[in-house]
């Protein structure tokens, strides 16, 4: 984590010598986690029960682009409101029935991420670190006994993008690879919730950088 945040110190201030175009930008696109079964190691009543992530909701987000073309190679960073939500399926977890059921956890947060990359005529192929800022989360497992949030204020990534600049509009295919699981958000007692896979997202958006 210290070395993205050196690489994004060092990459802001040679973007702050340059000349930026900043504009408006949305984007939409999905959580490419499929639905699997997510391991339960119980800790503390040893009562077994089964949950399982089943799937999420588009990924939307809203908010400015600011660009930077240094000739052969570009800066792009972006500040963007962003939201989207996963759902879990929890079975036979303490007084709950065995019959299953879905809780949706809804994120809302801020997305910076920065890129840095190459441009052959029109398009543009970058790299760069992402940061995401939480701003608030609504989540119905908080109706379930033992629940506690352990989402974090800043959660980190890294992202690869294809560009495309037609005049002032920007066409940009992300995907993003997190570096927190899905199940890094909440805990239920002290039971141990195993499951490496990420909240990873592939979005295309459109700006307009003035």
């Amino acid at each position: 984590m210290n070395f993205l945040k050196v690489l994004v110190l060092c990459l802001v201030s040679v973007g702050l010598q340059a000349q930026w175009s900043i504009g408006p930008k949305v984007s939409y696109g999905y959580i490419t986690q499929k639905s699997s079964k997510i391991e339960v190691i119980p800790m503390s009543d040893f009562i077994v029960y089964d949950m399982e992530f089943t799937g999420a909701t588009p990924v939307t987000s809203a908010g400015f682009v600011a660009y930077n073309d240094l000739g052969p190679i570009f800066l792009q960073t972006e500040f963007l409101a962003s939201t989207y939500s996963l759902t879990f399926m929890l079975k036979g977890y303490k007084n709950l029935s065995d019959a299953p059921r879905d809780y949706r956890e809804q994120y809302y947060f801020v997305e910076i991420p920065f890129n840095a990359g190459v441009k052959i005529k029109d398009f543009k192929i970058g790299l760069g670190p992402v940061l995401d800022l939480t701003i608030d989360k609504d989540s119905e497992l908080s109706e379930v006994e033992g629940y506690r949030d352990t989402s974090k204020a800043t959660e980190f990534g890294f992202q690869g993008m294809i560009g495309y600049n037609l005049g002032l509009f920007h066409f940009d295919l992300k995907y993003v690879n997190k570096f927190t699981s899905i199940v890094d958000g909440f805990s239920l007692k002290n039971d141990r919730l195993k499951y490496s896979n990420s909240a990873n997202r592939l979005t295309l958006s459109i700006g307009m950088a003035f």
